[in-house]
């Protein structure tokens, strides 16, 4: 369905995904405005000029783990650990964040997911992170230690790869990673990115773009 919402000024296309309860599903294509998406490259162009770049497989970087062994071999940039409360306010990524709060999302919710709604707006708590993968990046299935997880994907044309599309596991349902796109769903579901692949090596910055937001409620004093 399309989706006019006023708050964010834009014609979001909404698909909705709820025929097994125990597994639901968001889909919004034409997530941020072109305004937006406009200043988020010119923050993720800003990442790629980082001389180093965190990998999930360095030491003591948070990432989903079996038997010790990091799950996910993509670059990754933790935004909470370089920006302060106010220094957010400047980050386009950050700042979009409201479009996750304002009602209109939230009736959307309501309709997908009845049975988690009432404890996605009761969240109080959320972090963020950009993962960047290149040819033969992947993310083994794994949940995520939250209550809700928010994925939003980008990537530069001409398009460079194939592959690094998610998969919810319990459901066997792929998702397509298209540029702009926004998949949310509540975090203990099972899911992957499955390996980027490409006929030749990818120019630097052509690979896949994850900015994810995790959702949680934490006890504030």
């Amino acid at each position: 369905m399309s989706a006019i919402i006023e708050t964010v000024k834009q014609d979001w296309d909404v698909k909705i995904y709820n025929q097994k309860k125990e597994c639901p599903y968001l889909v919004i294509d034409n997530w941020y405005t072109q305004d937006e998406l406009s200043a988020v490259w010119h923050e993720l162009n800003m990442y790629l000029t980082q001389p180093k770049k965190e990998q999930a497989t360095d030491k003591d970087v948070p990432v989903a783990l079996d038997k010790g062994k990091p799950l996910s071999n993509a670059f990754r940039f933790h935004m909470w650990d370089f920006y302060t409360d106010k220094g957010a306010t400047v980050s386009p990524i950050l700042r979009n964040t409201y479009k996750q709060r304002c009602k209109e999302f939230h009736d959307i919710v309501l309709e997908t997911m009845p049975l988690h709604h009432h404890n996605f707006i009761n969240t109080n708590n959320d972090a963020t992170f950009i993962g960047y993968y290149d040819k033969d990046h992947y993310y083994k299935p794994h949940h995520d230690s939250v209550q809700f997880t928010c994925l939003i994907w980008m990537y530069k044309e001409p398009k460079k790869f194939f592959g690094g599309n998610t998969r919810l596991v319990p459901i066997n349902a792929t998702i397509e990673c298209i540029p702009n796109r926004m998949l949310f769903f509540p975090s203990y579901i099972q899911h992957e990115v499955t390996a980027l692949k490409a006929n030749k090596d990818i120019p630097h910055g052509y690979g896949r773009f994850g900015i994810t937001h995790f959702y949680n409620w934490e006890s504030k004093p």
